[in-house]
């Protein structure tokens, strides 16, 4: 009697449903929403489907570390020579209501021309001190500044606002998790004689300052190909969970879909392996 054998069609496991795996869906499928959006910057919309849905998901990750409307942070994210900055208006209003300060941040204006002067100032509400930082045209001219022609038309508000988020660096650096204003990295752009147009926003240029790097140029792109394997390192080199996020989105318009399919599975394993440790 013929024996028949039976065969078994492989299969494709779907990996099991978590927390985390629904939290970056949910994030995704928001940010697809976002880059489809006019209400959102050009700068994060830029290079195509793809980078506007990666742009919009790091943006989302870093509304969600700094427990901020989602909305505010895409709107207020400027892109200057490849850097990513906030507003000077988001960031002073951060520190205001952050409880840092007792009251708002005020100024004190004196001199004209080249001794035009901007104090920020403000009462620390834990000691009651007042502290304070000034900015001048003197100090505007020196670092190289006034190359950005709005300390012609505007000096007074240029100087109150580079004043103000020195204060807000230097007693609420926690405000703004170390990203610069727009209007920081805007005069440092103007300083290296650098054009600022709008470039697409991407990983790179978040983590360049939120790391703390010295003033400088932003990490240029080197025209290395993505691997996974390589890509799977920057996961697993990322020690908090909004890096993870802010790497995979980055990562994955880099790879083939079956690749960032994997990527994305490692990610949620890191994930869980940060949330576990």
């Amino acid at each position: 009697m013929a024996t028949q054998l039976a065969t078994t069609e492989p299969r494709t496991v779907a990996a099991p449903a978590t927390p985390e795996r629904a939290h970056f869906e949910l994030m995704q499928r928001k940010a697809a929403v976002y880059a489809s959006s006019p209400l959102i910057p050009e700068a994060l919309r830029a290079g195509g489907p793809q980078t506007a849905l990666a742009n919009c998901y790091i943006a989302l990750s870093i509304a969600e570390r700094m427990g901020e409307n989602e909305l505010t942070v895409l709107q207020n994210i400027h892109i200057v020579k490849g850097k990513a900055g906030f507003s000077a208006q988001f960031m002073i209003a951060r520190a205001n209501a952050s409880g840092v300060f007792k009251g708002r941040i005020n100024w004190r204006m004196s001199g004209q021309g080249d001794s035009l002067a901007a104090e920020a100032y403000a009462t620390l509400a834990e000691t009651g001190e007042e502290v304070s930082f000034s900015v001048d045209m003197n100090m505007a001219k020196a670092e190289g500044w006034t190359s950005n022609p709005k300390y012609k038309s505007i000096p007074h508000l240029m100087l109150r606002y580079r004043s103000a988020t020195f204060l807000v660096r230097l007693y609420a650096p926690d405000v703004m998790f170390g990203y610069r204003s727009a209007e920081e990295v805007e005069d440092m752009a103007f300083a290296e004689g650098a054009t600022t147009e709008a470039q697409p926003l991407t990983a790179a240029m978040i983590t360049h300052q939120a790391e703390g790097e010295p003033e400088g140029p932003a990490p240029e792109q080197t025209g290395e190909t993505t691997t996974l394997a390589s890509a799977i390192a920057e996961i697993d080199a990322a020690e908090l969970v909004v890096d993870v996020n802010t790497r995979v989105a980055a990562l994955v318009p880099l790879l083939s879909d079956d690749d960032a399919q994997a990527l994305q599975s490692h990610a949620m394993d890191r994930i869980a392996e940060i949330k576990a440790a």
